[in-house]
């Protein structure tokens, strides 16, 4: 008797099933690697080079200089990014009087902070960190945000936290330790007056040879692919 066709993963001993052997495009992951991969199509800009812009959104910045802790993923291809983030719109993170996500520019504000902070430290230079950005619904950007985390283990987001930290109150800066991003990159005002982290740079240094040793390669999600597609 002839065999009877079967839909793929039908009568298998181990039928494939479940979430990831369908491809949803309302599937959370897959909405946060749409906007993604938006960002990711768009042109890297010099950092402190972009033009005012309104809205809130992502973004994703690339290191193309040459201090040897970033040697690993320093390129003018602007593949693997040195941080990424995320603006809200005015009143998200209070929840209160929220505005548009196409109101006012805290995106471009932010990135402009970053640019500013980049600038005062003894060891960076600006003019080597790029930038793609996308102002993008609110709704979604906390998605991606999250995504490009996981994936793409951005070396200031996981290994060396603090290039985010908004400047400290004066009644915090003297029982706070100084950030680590702070701590391996001298030179913020604010930062200098902070108690210094246990050990000094180094032992901080080394987790971002040890981090890049393992995340200085494209993840296969680096441009937002999505799930359950081959």
């Amino acid at each position: 008797m002839a065999t009877q066709p079967t839909l793929d993963g039908v009568g298998d001993a181990e039928p494939r099933s479940g979430p990831e052997s369908i491809y949803d495009p309302l599937r959370r992951e897959n909405l946060g690697r749409s906007v993604l991969w938006a960002l990711t199509s768009r042109e890297a800009q010099r950092l402190d080079q972009i033009p005012r812009f309104s809205g809130c959104g992502i973004y994703a910045i690339y290191y193309a200089g040459d201090h040897e802790l970033y040697a690993p993923i320093a390129s003018d291809k602007f593949e693997v990014p040195i941080y990424v983030g995320k603006a809200d719109p005015s009143g998200g993170r209070k929840g209160v009087t929220v505005g548009k996500a196409w109101e006012g520019n805290p995106l471009w504000s932010r990135l402009r902070k970053h640019a500013a902070k980049i600038s005062e430290t003894d060891d960076l230079n600006v003019e080597d960190f790029f930038a793609r950005y996308l102002p993008a619904d609110d709704l979604f950007t906390p998605m991606a945000e999250r995504l490009m985390i996981s994936d793409l283990r951005p070396v200031w987001n996981v290994a060396l936290e603090g290039f985010g930290v908004n400047p400290q109150g004066s009644g915090r800066e003297s029982t706070q330790l100084r950030p680590k991003w702070h701590e391996v990159h001298p030179g913020v005002e604010w930062a200098k007056r902070m108690p210094a982290q246990p050990g000094g740079p180094e032992p901080l240094r080394q987790e971002v040879r040890d981090h890049l040793a393992l995340h200085s390669e494209p993840h296969p999600n680096a441009a937002g692919q999505p799930l359950g597609v081959i």
